[in-house]
């Protein structure tokens, strides 16, 4: 590993001035001395450091966004400094213009990201997670650091970061000027309403005049306004930044939707050295990469802007590079604790990954958070939380992370897990009618219902999840993230095959008329596999209307139905899609002694790889006696056998048997018709038992073939 928090020693840039609109002389001549300016005119070279003095009374909103655009074609890293002839100093400019570099003692530094979910988890380091603090004194104490970086809903007249702090600009306001909003005249704030508050109450209000920070990001949407717009410098955010005590801002133009790796790239890029103007043109090329929203068609300044001297350089930062080691898993990297050790936690510079294809998932062994992005500079970061506040590192201690490859879907579990919860709901809904409408209890599917619409909810936002899906964004696996979902979407599976098999009695068994719209035909199934009866099974292929889900209907040419279980597309060996269930079996024999057990192969044949469940009912025609076998746990790939006990008085004749195989958010029935015998009867005909090929010996290779679909 080697310490990589010096400065960038590289040749000086040529700075550029432009003005736009009538900029007056003193403020023109000051800033070329404070900024040691190399030219300045209206033209455009490759490569330079443009300053845009901008006459916030003469320029068009045109002119001003054109001028960006122009700056960004020549790669040139730009800073704005709003020039109004009512409110500027020549003070704003020294501030702002007078130093090369400013210090961070990123012991003071705090981060309120209250858009940004993984910022704030439990594991997260104590000084980005600050929206978990939602208190007036954590926000008193957070208003006075170093690094102050603010995220939230915003504007250019205010931004609200949280419950106990909007940045506010109504006391900009002159009487007798057309109010922007309606609080300037009235002094009624309409956003204290969101907070359960009086309109007349100024509780978590804050005068961005006051704020002291070295280097504040005030990340929301269109917190610079654009001159000429609607939104007037003069009673806006950003004049209360350039009137404060800040000595470097980044703000924002049009839309803002920043994930948390643009901030890792902008601080990565920061910390080995390079200019602020360059880090924020890291930084919005990173947010153009993932695909977040922006108003803009370059980087130079959208969505993020530097408010002052984009020459200027940050230390303080803590970075360190560190090289991997090959493992069987993936790039193995150490970095040493004490490095860590802080409520920031550290910076990591990635070495050795240019060979690498990605996307990657970085996950820690010891649990703890860790996220990570990629820049356009080809330059690879991960910020790792600290060991926590009562954890003592000792001397030489290593913290070892984990690069490995993205899945090139990861989403696409979840995407189906979400298709099948909105197919059952309509099952589970119409089966709960069915159970009320022949007598069971009205509540008996109630609560279960209710379970999986909340879960649902869960699962689309994981079916949905943007991280995974940017390449340029390094975070945990999904699969690491939902395991707590999934184990609750197991034990709710449980649930749900032993509710399912404890209606059939009452509802019926053949529980396919359930589905809803009706599932459309897609050719026909045919199994190498047997009924007990000897003859071959053959099935029907049916496909979800809108949901791109399949089922298979499975039959005996004999027994009757055998089942209705889910399917999945699959690839033949010709190259062509088609369809194979998930799930197969039936008992291994029809004709049963009363006294006697029904014996129930249950087999997975694919699906979700994760443990399923099957509850089993026997029941008579006339639905007054019923056998119920709880939950069985089913693997995935593998054979489990079901007993089914008919007690010595059963009626004799033909009973109906159900086997609900619920995996995870799949439902598969397997029904049949069982001969109940008298206790000394032979088989029906006298004929021994037929095995059927296939049922009793586990399989590696789907038994089954598609035709006609």
């Amino acid at each position: 590993m080697t310490e990589a928090g010096c400065l960038d020693m590289r040749s000086r840039r040529t700075r550029h001035i432009l003005t736009l609109g009538c900029v007056p002389g003193e403020f023109l001549d000051a800033a070329v001395d404070l900024w040691r300016a190399d030219r300045v005119d209206q033209s455009m070279r490759t490569g330079e450091s443009v300053l845009v003095l901008v006459d916030q009374d003469a320029t068009t909103p045109a002119e001003y966004i054109q001028t960006l655009l122009a700056i960004d074609h020549y790669s040139s890293p730009v800073g704005i400094i709003p020039i109004s002839k009512r409110s500027s100093d020549l003070n704003q400019l020294v501030r702002l213009l007078g130093d090369e570099t400013i210090h961070i003692d990123i012991s003071r530094s705090r981060f309120r990201l209250t858009e940004t979910a993984e910022a704030n988890f439990p594991s997260a380091p104590p000084v980005l997670s600050r929206a978990r603090q939602g208190d007036p004194a954590s926000v008193a104490e957070d208003l006075q650091a170093d690094l102050l970086v603010l995220q939230g809903h915003a504007g250019p007249v205010d931004a609200g970061f949280g419950r106990w702090l909007t940045l506010c600009s109504r006391h900009l306001h002159q009487p007798g000027e057309p109010p922007t909003f309606p609080c300037f005249d009235t002094y009624q704030c309409f956003r204290q309403k969101l907070h359960g508050r009086s309109p007349f109450s100024k509780e978590g209000l804050f005068n961005p005049t006051h704020l002291t920070s070295s280097l504040a990001i005030i990340d929301g949407c269109g917190t610079i306004p654009v001159p000429g717009s609607i939104f007037n410098y003069e009673t806006s955010i950003a004049r209360c930044v350039m009137e404060s005590q800040v000595r470097a801002a980044v703000m924002t133009h049009g839309v803002s939707a920043s994930p948390l790796s643009t901030l890792i790239v902008f601080l990565g890029t920061l910390a080995e050295g390079l200019s602020l103007g360059e880090a924020v043109r890291g930084a919005n090329h990173h947010v153009y990469q993932v695909g977040s929203s922006t108003s803009m068609g370059g980087v130079a300044a959208a969505p993020w802007a530097v408010l002052g001297n984009p020459e200027i350089k940050v230390s303080g930062l803590p970075l360190i590079e560190s090289v991997p080691r090959s493992t069987e898993l993936g790039a193995e990297y150490s970095v040493d604790e004490a490095f860590l050790d802080s409520p920031f936690g550290g910076l990591v510079s990635l070495l050795g990954l240019s060979g690498r294809p990605g996307p990657f998932d970085v996950t820690a062994p010891d649990g703890r958070w860790v996220r990570g992005a990629l820049s356009a500079r080809g330059r690879t970061y991960l910020w790792i939380a600290g060991p926590g506040p009562h954890a003592k590192p000792k001397a030489g201690e290593q913290v070892k992370v984990l690069l490995s490859k993205r899945p090139d879907d990861p989403t696409s579990c979840w995407r189906r897990k979400s298709k099948w919860m909105q197919a059952n709901k309509v099952l589970l809904h119409r089966m709960a009618d069915t159970f009320t409408k022949r007598g069971g209890e009205e509540d008996h599917f109630r609560t279960l219902i209710s379970l999986w619409d909340e879960i649902s909810g869960e699962a689309e936002l994981a079916a949905f999840a943007v991280t995974p899906l940017r390449r340029q964004s390094i975070s945990p696996p999904l699969t690491s993230r939902t395991e707590r979902l999934d184990a609750r979407i197991n034990a709710l599976a449980r649930v749900t095959a032993r509710a399912i098999a404890a209606a059939v009695p009452v509802t019926g068994a053949r529980l396919s008329r359930l589905w809803l719209p009706p599932w459309l035909p897609a050719g026909t199934v045919h199994f190498s596999e047997q009924c007990s009866c000897g003859c071959p099974l053959v099935g029907d292929a049916r496909r979800h209307p809108l949901l791109e889900l399949v089922r298979v209907e499975m039959r005996c040419p004999a027994c009757g139905s055998a089942g209705d279980v889910c399917g999945e597309r699959v690839t033949s060996a010709s190259g062509a899609f088609e369809c194979a269930p998930t799930v197969m079996g039936g008992p291994k024999q029809r004709a049963v002694p009363a006294g006697a057990a029904v014996e129930v192969r249950v087999r997975r044949l694919g699906g979700e790889e994760t443990e399923g469940f099957a509850s089993a009912a026997l029941f008579d025609p006339f639905q007054q006696r019923q056998v119920l076998v709880d939950g069985t746990g089913v693997q995935p790939l593998s054979t489990t056998d079901l007993a089914v006990t008919i007690p010595e008085d059963w009626p004799q004749g033909l009973s109906q048997a159900v086997v609900a195989v619920v995996v995870g958010c799949e439902i598969s029935f397997l029904d049949f018709d069982i001969m109940v015998q008298s206790r000394t009867a032979d088989p029906v005909g006298g004929h021994p038992e037929v095995q059927p090929r296939g049922i009793g010996v586990k399989h590696s290779a789907r038994e089954w073939r598609h035709v006609d679909g």
